[in-house]
C-alpha cells in the first residue's frame, strides 16, 4: 500500500474528481480528511471523515486541519480538487462571476495550503496535489474567468514548491475533460448522446475522454514516494491536448 498511514486533506471530495481520488487513496492505506459545500461524501468508510467548508474563508480551511488531526493525529498530504467552471466571454461574464471563480479557482487553493503547511513541514515525504486544467494553458472561448483561474494554480503549485522544497514537494495535475457523472448526465440528456460523446473524444489526439481512474492514479503517484524526486512540476493528464 502507497499511502499506509499517510493522512490526506482531498477538497472537492463529495464528488467527481476528488471523490474517485479519495476511494483510490482509501485503498492505497491513506486516511482521508474530505471536505467541500455539500452536506456529506458520497460515500461511508471508517478510514474517512468529512468537514463542510467554503474554502474561501481561511478560517475554514483551518478549521478542515484541525478535524484532521483530532481525528488521525496529522496531516501528511493535501489534494486540492475543488473548483468552479463558469461559461461566459469578456462581454457576457459579469465581473462577479469572473471573481467568483478566482476566489474558489485559486484563493481556495491558497487558503487550504496555507493552513496545511505548518502540518506537513513536520512529516517527512509529505505533499500537496493541485488540481489545475489544460484550459490553464490552453484557452478556449467563453471561458474568460476559468482559464486564468487554472494558469494562476500552476504558478501558485510552482512558487509553493520552490519555497518548501525539499520538505513538502507541490506538482499541479492537468486533467482534460474528465467523464463524471455530471458529465454523463450531460449525454443522457443530449439528443444525439452517441454523437455528443464522440464529439467530446475527438477533442483529444488519444480519442477519448478521461476517467476517473486515469486521474486518481496520477494524483497517487504525485502523492507517492514513487514520485520523491518530483516537484514543481505541471503533470498533463489530458489526452494529448497540449501536444
Amino acid at each position: 500500500m502507497r499511502l499506509k498511514d499517510r493522512v490526506i486533506i482531498i477538497t472537492g471530495a463529495s464528488s467527481g474528481i476528488g471523490e474517485g481520488i479519495a476511494k483510490k487513496f482509501i485503498a492505497e492505506g491513506a486516511k482521508v480528511v474530505g471536505c467541500g459545500i455539500e452536506e456529506q461524501l458520497g460515500f461511508e468508510d471508517a478510514c474517512a471523515i468529512y468537514v463542510k467548508a467554503n474554502l474561501t474563508d481561511y478560517v475554514a480551511a483551518e478549521k478542515v486541519v484541525e478535524a484532521g488531526i483530532e481525528a488521525f493525529g496529522r496531516i501528511d498530504g493535501v489534494v486540492n480538487c475543488a473548483g468552479i467552471t463558469l461559461i461566459g466571454s469578456l462581454e457576457t461574464s459579469t465581473v462577479e462571476d469572473f471573481k467568483k471563480q478566482l476566489d474558489i479557482n485559486v484563493t481556495g487553493v491558497f487558503n487550504m495550503c496555507k493552513a496545511a503547511i505548518g502540518e506537513l513541514k513536520k512529516h517527512k515525504e509529505s505533499a500537496i496535489v493541485n488540481i489545475g486544467s489544460d484550459l490553464g494553458v490552453r484557452p478556449i472561448p467563453e471561458r474568460i474567468g476559468y482559464c486564468p483561474s487554472k494558469a494562476a494554480v500552476m504558478m501558485l503549485t510552482k512558487c509553493i514548491a520552490m519555497e518548501y522544497a525539499p520538505q513538502v514537494r507541490a506538482n499541479c495535475l492537468l486533467p482534460g475533460l474528465v467523464e463524471t457523472p455530471m458529465i454523463r448526465e450531460r449525454f443522457e440528456q443530449a439528443e444525439d448522446p452517441a454523437a455528443l460523446r464522440t464529439e467530446f473524444a475527438n477533442l483529444y489526439p488519444m480519442k477519448r475522454m478521461g476517467t476517473l481512474e486515469d486521474m486518481a492514479s496520477t494524483a497517487l503517484f504525485l502523492m507517492s514516494g514513487e514520485s520523491s524526486f518530483i516537484t514543481g512540476e505541471v503533470v498533463g493528464v489530458c489526452g494529448g491536448s497540449l501536444i
